[in-house]
């Protein structure tokens, strides 16, 4: 039977050739099968034969076609996609999300009057009233001389001066006798450009996958999306990811440990456990949707710790070892969300960004809106007129000019982001990806000054040298299998297995001296780099070693000269060059060319002395790391330690003395 159907195959088989796809070629092959396969049915091929009209619209056809079929197979590639509908949706699949806009962004000066008070005692002393330091909401909005307008999103406290919020106050007027009337205060915020509205969407029946559309084409933030009934939708990167990051205040109420750090690390990075959550997507016009789950049956939002009762929650069977688990969906649910359905939602959003909302210097000069945190309650109706003049007083303006506003990408642009997204894959996988993450960490969860990677992978050779023998007195080696005993060797070979790094860190205190990390700072660190941690990589977080310094020179002055100011602009000299701020871990000091920034102040004659020394625990309130700096020093540079530190001038007016001789 299969080879009569062969043998029939084989007879009513023609050949045909794939290859010819243009007009010319499509034509030429018909005319050519004609010939071979109806030669006493057709003969007529001339140019005007009436046959010529039905070959011709064949091969017509067959050019449309095959353009068609190869200019489709060209978009599903988004190395040569020309369309730029297609290299978005290929761009957001492969998780990167294109931008409508770019935002400018700058540090403006906030100002506000405060009036001045008396401490108790005959001799009391005039100070700022605390009482009336303004405390402004998030997203207060600022407006330019050119119309373009900026929003601070973090709040502003005018009464918190710490490392990471100080503040400046100086005597704004006196009265006839001198004494102060009203200080100045002074506060430092970042804005960015951009205009805050709101839109309001009616919804009906339940449906699917809900889609809707934001009318502005350069939305560049979705700050809230809330339904009638007062309850909140949360962004998220996927629908399918079930918990999602948030950021709760670090205070006694939320946290009685981690309160303390409250001034270095203001807010806690959790998880919060939500179906009521959407995505955001734009389309080829650069138009914003807001898209929901599969409206399937919610529950309360939680903030959630993965454990043995909730991973794998919502899976029908969970004897299934065969399952895959994500850390950002640690229940395994397969709703995709909440659509919302018979509701008035409500999406606040900013709209901005784009070249031109680059302004210059002092054009952001307006508080366009803002409110208040403050307690007036503990005020009289005195007192609280007093307060409505104080926030009167609120003045605005930006010492530099703005920058980094751009237009939508273009197509290129998006093409070149998306595929190097995807090669990323949002994960740390080199030791700079570590840098980049730990750098990147907002200031708000905690601040890392210094960091540095070290990778394991040639401890573990160490160790293979290690327990492979021991040379005795006499040079020769002798095997022993066990130098280290148990414990020691368990601890060695967890510190050298090869996917491991070594994270070295140390932060600022109040008087950004370096200190360890608080424990606040290191738990959202923690939290934060797992979610881009490779499973089988480990990270040893260490505290890094600081080596406090102190430094002495000499020099000699020109004739004409004031020795004391030339003296005065060296140690200036020394402290910018020998600043916190430029010294990394490992970092060598090159003695010559802290010479050559003595040297070129003007009056310098020449530096018969520098001499550099460590500073510990015995000369007061430094390090307790001792460092033999004498042997470290060669061809006048200052090694640092192979163990990961960081060399500090701790007190610059203290540690920096200079002579004239």
């Amino acid at each position: 039977m299969q080879q009569l159907i062969n043998k029939t195959f084989k007879a009513n088989t023609k050949d045909v050739l794939y290859l010819n796809r243009d007009f010319t070629s499509l034509k030429q092959q018909l005319i050519d099968f004609t010939k071979q396969y109806y030669p006493q049915s057709y003969k007529d091929f001339s140019e005007s034969s009436p046959g010529q009209i039905f070959i011709e619209q064949a091969s017509f056809v067959g050019d449309v076609l095959s353009y068609y079929t190869d200019y489709q197979f060209k978009e599903s590639f988004i190395q040569f996609a020309g369309e730029r509908k297609n290299i978005i949706n290929q761009a957001q699949f492969l998780g990167y999300k294109p931008k409508v806009s770019s935002v400018s962004s700058t540090y403006v000066e906030l100002f506000q009057l405060l009036p001045a008070t008396r401490t108790s005692g005959v001799n009391g002393e005039y100070i700022p009233d605390e009482r009336y330091c303004l405390i402004l909401k998030p997203y207060t909005q600022l407006s330019s001389v050119s119309g373009v307008s900026f929003i601070v999103e973090e709040s502003v406290d005018f009464s918190q001066d710490t490392l990471f919020s100080p503040r400046e106050i100086s005597v704004y007027n006196r009265d006839n006798t001198g004494a102060p009337l009203f200080y100045l205060i002074k506060k430092t915020a970042q804005c960015y450009s951009g205009r805050i509205t709101s839109k309001t969407f009616s919804i009906g029946d339940p449906q699917s996958f809900l889609k809707i559309k934001l009318d502005e084409t350069n939305v560049v933030k979705i700050i809230s999306l809330v339904d009638s009934n007062g309850i909140n939708y949360y962004e998220t990167q996927y629908l399918a990811q079930d918990t999602i990051p948030i950021l709760v205040d670090n205070v006694p109420l939320n946290n009685q440990t981690l309160s303390p750090y409250r001034n270095e690390t203001p807010k806690i990075l959790k998880y919060l456990r939500t179906e009521r959550r959407f995505i955001t997507t734009i389309d080829q016009n650069n138009f914003t949707y807001i898209q929901f789950g599969a409206n399937t049956e919610n529950y309360e939002n939680t903030v959630i710790i993965p454990n043995s009762t909730n991973v794998g929650v919502a899976l029908s069977n969970l004897k299934n070892l065969n399952i895959s688990l994500d850390g950002t969906n640690v229940l395994k649910a397969n709703s995709y969300g909440v659509s919302p359905s018979n509701t008035t939602l409500t999406v606040t959003y900013v709209v901005g960004g784009g070249l031109d909302s680059n302004v210059n210097s002092d054009e952001i000069n307006k508080i366009a809106s803002t409110d208040y945190l403050n307690d007036v309650t503990s005020l009289t109706d005195s007192e609280v007129i007093l307060l409505n003049n104080i926030k009167n007083s609120l003045r605005v303006n930006n010492p530099q000019s703005s920058t980094g506003g751009n237009n939508a990408e273009t197509d290129e642009e998006i093409r070149q982001s998306a595929i190097l997204n995807f090669s990323a894959q949002n994960r740390m996988v080199t030791s700079e990806d570590i840098l980049l993450r730990v750098y990147s960490l907002p200031t708000y969860l905690g601040n890392i000054s210094k960091a540095y990677v070290e990778s394991n992978s040639n401890r573990r050779i160490q160790y293979n040298q290690l327990i492979k023998g021991i040379v005795n007195e006499n040079g020769n080696e002798t095997l022993d299998l066990n130098p280290l005993n148990p414990l020691d060797r368990r601890k060695f070979l967890e510190a050298s297995n090869p996917f491991t790094n070594n994270l070295y860190l140390l932060g600022y205190d109040v008087n950004k001296n370096l200190t360890k990390l608080n424990p606040a700072t290191l738990q959202n660190l923690i939290s934060y780099l797992n979610n881009f941690k490779i499973l089988t990589d480990k990270i040893n977080i260490i505290d890094g070693y600081i080596i406090n310094l102190g430094l002495e020179f000499k020099i000699t002055v020109f004739n004409g000269f004031n020795k004391r100011d030339v003296l005065n602009n060296c140690i200036q000299s020394v402290k910018s060059f020998l600043s916190i701020d430029n010294m990394s871990f490992n970092q060598p000091i090159n003695l010559s060319q802290l010479n050559f920034e003595i040297m070129k102040n003007e009056g310098v004659q020449s530096v018969i002395e520098l001499k550099i020394k460590n500073l510990t625990i015995d000369d007061g309130d430094y390090s307790p790391v001792a460092y033999n700096v004498s042997i470290a020093t060669q061809n006048n540079i200052l090694y640092p330690s192979k163990d990961p530190s960081v060399f500090e001038i701790k007190y610059p007016d203290n540690d920096i003395k200079g002579l004239v001789v």
